[in-house]
C-alpha cells in the first residue's frame, strides 16, 4: 500500500490486464487519483498555437499576436497542464518549499511528452547559483531524471535573480537577457526542446530560445509543465 505524496492518504493501484499480460515495466504511482483530477490537463486542439495556453478552439492568443509582431523568430510551445489552483500548491511545495521528492508525480508523464518531441536535445532551462545554494535543486531537471538533457545554456555570472513570480508583468516583459551559451557545439544543426516548469509571460524561455537559435539551432520549441 503506497501513500500518496500530495494528501498522504493510502492508496491502491490495480493493474489492468494488459499490465499483467505484457513484459512491459510499471510505473509507479506517487499520487492518487483524487488528487490527479484536480491538476487540468491542456488539450492541443484547445490550446494557442504558439504558447499552448488553454483556449476554448485551437488559436492564437492574444499575447503570442503581441509576440509574433515583434518577434524576429519562428517559436512555439507545449504547455501540458494550466496553471490552476492545484499547480500552483504543487509548485509552491515543490518549488519554493524545496520538498525534491514532488518530482515523482509528475515524472513519468512529463517524461513521455518530452519523448513525444522527438527533438535531437533537450535543454532544461538553468538555475542560478543563489538558487542552487537555496533551494538545493534544479526543479526543471528534477522533472527529468531519466531524460537525456544537455546544458549550453548558463545564468550570466553577473545577473541578479529576483524571483520571477514576485514581478508583474510588465517587469517580466523588461526583464533583459539572464542566459550566456556555454557550450555552442551542441547546438549547431540540430533541433532543440527547451524544457522549463512554467510559462508565465513566455519572456524567459524565450531569452532562452533567442540564444539559442543565434548560436545555430536548425529547430526551438518549448515544453512546459504549465501555462
Amino acid at each position: 500500500m503506497a501513500e500518496c505524496l500530495l494528501c498522504h492518504r493510502s492508496m491502491s493501484h490495480q493493474l489492468t490486464l494488459t499490465q499483467l499480460l505484457l513484459p512491459v515495466p510499471i510505473e509507479k504511482r506517487c499520487c492518487c487519483e483524487r488528487c490527479w483530477q484536480q491538476f487540468e490537463a491542456i488539450h492541443s486542439d484547445k490550446a494557442c498555437s504558439v504558447c499552448g495556453r488553454q483556449l476554448t478552439t485551437r488559436t492564437i492568443c492574444q499575447d503570442c499576436q503581441k509576440w509574433q509582431k515583434q518577434a524576429t523568430m519562428e517559436f512555439k510551445n507545449r504547455a501540458c497542464f494550466v496553471y490552476n489552483e492545484a499547480m500552483q500548491a504543487f509548485m509552491q511545495q515543490y518549488k519554493f518549499a524545496g520538498d525534491y521528492r514532488l518530482a515523482a508525480v509528475f515524472e513519468p508523464f512529463f517524461r513521455q511528452q518530452v519523448n513525444r518531441q522527438k527533438a535531437d536535445i533537450v535543454v532544461p532551462i538553468p538555475v542560478s547559483e543563489e538558487t542552487m545554494q537555496t533551494r538545493g535543486f534544479n526543479q526543471v531537471m528534477g522533472l527529468l531524471p531519466n531524460v537525456v538533457y544537455q546544458s549550453p545554456l548558463a545564468i550570466k555570472s553577473n545577473w541578479h535573480k529576483v524571483r520571477q513570480s514576485s514581478k508583474n508583468r510588465h517587469d517580466r516583459l523588461q526583464s533583459p537577457q539572464p542566459f550566456i551559451i556555454s557550450r555552442p557545439e551542441l547546438i549547431a544543426g540540430k533541433s532543440v526542446l527547451i524544457v522549463d516548469d512554467v510559462y508565465t509571460t513566455g519572456r524567459t524561455i524565450r531569452h532562452a530560445a533567442k540564444l539559442i537559435q543565434d548560436a545555430g539551432a536548425r529547430q526551438v520549441n518549448g515544453l512546459t509543465l504549465a501555462r
